[in-house]
C-alpha cells in the first residue's frame, strides 16, 4: 500500500528540521558563552567603577598620607581596594608577583604650589583583567580582557580655605560607627571586645580627636588617636562600661559624638559529683567570666567564699537546695542561681559468713554500723566464729535498713 503524499512530506520535514537544529546548535552554544563572558566582564567593569570612586574618596579624605609616609593610612587604602577586587574576581596588576593597587595622584587645582589642600584634586586609576571562558573568544583576545576606570574627587582636608572664600564650609557634625553599627549609641559583647571605629561625620572635618574611655588601640597601645578611622580598639575589662568620644573639627568649628561600649559578663558554676547523696562532699567550681576574685555563693544554710569560688559543702539530708553564685565586676555584682538535688544517704550492707544472731551484733557494732541485727529464716543453731574478715559488701540500701543474718 502506498502512503499518501502529504505523509511522506511530513516525515521529510521533521528530518530536515533535526538536521538544521544539529547544525545550528554549536553556533547557539557559542553565542550563549560569548554573552555570558561579556556579561561577566561588563558587571566587573561596573564594580570597578565603584571601587575607583571609593578609593578616590578615601584619597581625598587622606591627602597627606602619601606625602608624609603614613603607612597605616596607605595600608588601609590598599586593603580596601584588594578586598573589593577579590569580591568581584577582578585581578589587579602585580608588582613582584603580588597584586597591588596603584597610588592616587594629586593635582594642584588652586595654583598655590601644593596638591594636598582644599581646591586640589585626587585621582585614582584602576585596571582589572578578567578571564575568558569561551575558547573561540580566548583565542582571539589572549584568554583575558582588561578594563579600566578612573575617578577624580576634590581634596577635603589638609589646607586652610582661601581667605577670599565667600561661603565658609559648615562646621562638621561628628558621627561614627562601631563594628559597622549604624544609628546606635551603645554596643555590647563579652570581654575582650575588639571594636573597629569608622568616622561618618558630615561637614568635611579636617582633623579627628578620639578618646576611647579606657579602651586601647591595638596598633600602639594608646587610649587616644587622631587618625580618621582607628581600627582594632580593645576593651578588655569584663562587666565594664566605656564611653568613646570623637571630636571632629574643620576650619569653621567642631562637634562631639559619643558611643557607649559595654563588655558583658556570664556568671556560671558547676559541681561534682553530678548526682550527690546526703553525706557526700560536694565541690563547687566557678565557671564565670573572669572578674573580681570576690566571688561568693550561698550553699545550703551558709555562705561560702574563696578565690575563684571553689568551696566544698556536705549536705546532711536528701532534698532540693537552691545555690546562688555572685561575682562582683566593675559594673557591680552579677548572680546565677541553680538548684541541686541531694539523694538519700546510701549505706553498704554487709552479709555475714557463718554467723548467728547472738554473735552477729558484736561484729555489726564493732565494724561501725548502727541498728539491730535479726535472725534470718535460714540461720541454723550452732556456734560460729565471728571476725571482721567475715564482712562482705553485698549491696547499697538506705542507711535506716535492718540487717538479716544468714549462714551464707
Amino acid at each position: 500500500m502506498q502512503l499518501p503524499l502529504f505523509r511522506k512530506r511530513s516525515r521529510r520535514s521533521r528530518g530536515q528540521s533535526l538536521v538544521e537544529f544539529a547544525l545550528t546548535l554549536p553556533l547557539m552554544l557559542l553565542l550563549l558563552m560569548v554573552a555570558l563572558d561579556f556579561g561577566r566582564i561588563y558587571l566587573g567593569w561596573i564594580n570597578l567603577q565603584n571601587m575607583t570612586r571609593i578609593a578616590a574618596n578615601y584619597a581625598a579624605n587622606n591627602p597627606t598620607a602619601w606625602s608624609t609616609g603614613d603607612v597605616a593610612a596607605k595600608n588601609r587604602y590598599q586593603k580596601q581596594i584588594l578586598e573589593d577586587a577579590n569580591a568581584t574576581n577582578c585581578r589587579l596588576p602585580t608588582v613582584a608577583g603580588t597584586q597591588t593597587a596603584p597610588d592616587p595622584t594629586f593635582a594642584d587645582g588652586n595654583g598655590d604650589g601644593t596638591s594636598t589642600g582644599i581646591g586640589d584634586t585626587a585621582t585614582v586609576r584602576l585596571s582589572c583583567s578578567f578571564g575568558v571562558i569561551t575558547p573561540f573568544i580566548s583565542n582571539i583576545v589572549g584568554g583575558t580582557v582588561s578594563v579600566g576606570s578612573s575617578a577624580v574627587f576634590p581634596v577635603k582636608a589638609g589646607m586652610t580655605p582661601p581667605k577670599d572664600l565667600v561661603t565658609p564650609p559648615p562646621a562638621p557634625v561628628a558621627a561614627f560607627t562601631g563594628n559597622g553599627t549604624i544609628n546606635t549609641t551603645t554596643i555590647s559583647a563579652a570581654a575582650p571586645f575588639d571594636v573597629v571605629f569608622r568616622d561618618t561625620s558630615g561637614g568635611s572635618p579636617t582633623s579627628w580627636a578620639w578618646d576611647f574611655g579606657g579602651g586601647l588601640r591595638v596598633a600602639d597601645g594608646q587610649g587616644t588617636s587622631t587618625i580618621q578611622d582607628p581600627l582594632d580598639v580593645l576593651f578588655a575589662l569584663p562587666g565594664h562600661t566605656y564611653t568613646v568620644t570623637l571630636t571632629a573639627t574643620n576650619v569653621t568649628g567642631s562637634s562631639v559624638a559619643t558611643m557607649t561600649v559595654i563588655t558583658s559578663v556570664n556568671v556560671d558554676f558547676t559541681w561534682t559529683p553530678a548526682n550527690p547523696t546526703a553525706g557526700t562532699v560536694v565541690q563547687f567550681t566557678d565557671a564565670s567570666t573572669t572578674g573580681s576574685p570576690n566571688a561568693t555563693g550561698t550553699v545550703g544554710s551558709g555562705q561560702r567564699t574563696g578565690a575563684g569560688w571553689t568551696p566544698t559543702h556536705t549536705f546532711a539530708a536528701g532534698a532540693t537546695y537552691t545555690i546562688t553564685h555572685t561575682v562582683t565586676y566593675a559594673t557591680g555584682p552579677a548572680s546565677q542561681t541553680k538548684t541541686i538535688t541531694i539523694g538519700a544517704a546510701q549505706c553498704v550492707v554487709p552479709r555475714f559468713a557463718n554467723t548467728k544472731r547472738n554473735n552477729a551484733q558484736n561484729l555489726w557494732t564493732s565494724a561501725g554500723f548502727t541498728g539491730t541485727v535479726t535472725d534470718g529464716p535460714s540461720a541454723p543453731n550452732g556456734n560460729y566464729t565471728i571476725t571482721t574478715q567475715s564482712i562482705v559488701a553485698a549491696s547499697s540500701v538506705p542507711c535506716n535498713s535492718s540487717i538479716v543474718v544468714n549462714d551464707h
